[in-house]
């Protein structure tokens, strides 16, 4: 097992939130691993230092706070996760694309046009990783006529054989969905 460099992260107990923010920025894997676990333990406790996270200079805090709210976010996150759909660093914009469309993990799905987003990022996202990323996310969301078309229009333009595979599963799903929901 890795172990953190000595002295990096603060005893288990501790609620130095901003530290072990601080701490997703280090060098070395276990150092961010504990870090993020830390927090994580801490759930909600720890929610308004890792919202302040998304705000970070570096782009590996950004990534981290983004990835633990797929777990943690609540409705004051909704906008935190808009800003971060469109940050600079495509990992952070992944992130964002998982956190906000993943329903599984959270305890109550978040107040915001999941689909809106996912369909903005599949078609004009400048990564075409978090483009696969958002188009497979499309299939996961309840069926819409929205991303019916915007997963032919990606369907139609595209090359990218992975972005084409997610864009052939979420458009069958959203078909599928539309056909047994009948006319209207």
């Amino acid at each position: 097992m890795l172990e953190p460099t000595e002295n990096a992260i603060p005893d288990v107990g501790s609620t130095n939130f901003r530290h072990l923010v601080e701490s997703l920025s280090a060098d070395d894997f276990a150092t961010r691993h504990a870090a993020a676990d830390r927090l994580f333990g801490q759930g909600r406790t720890a929610l308004d230092a890792i919202l302040g996270g998304m705000a970070h200079p570096n782009p590996k805090v950004r990534s981290h706070c983004v990835g633990l709210l797929d777990h943690l976010a609540d409705e004051r996150c909704v906008e935190p996760l808009r800003v971060a759909l469109r940050d600079p660093d495509a990992d952070v914009r992944r992130h964002a694309v998982h956190a906000i469309s993943c329903r599984r993990c959270k305890p109550a799905p978040l107040k915001m046009d999941v689909t809106g987003h996912l369909i903005e990022r599949a078609l004009t996202d400048p990564s075409v990783r978090v483009r696969q990323v958002a188009a497979h996310a499309l299939g996961h969301q309840a069926p819409d006529r929205r991303a019916v078309a915007a997963l032919r229009t990606i369907l139609r333009g595209h090359s990218n054989a992975k972005l084409l595979s997610r864009a052939r599963y979420s458009l069958d799903q959203h078909e599928r969905g539309l056909a047994a929901a009948g006319p209207g």
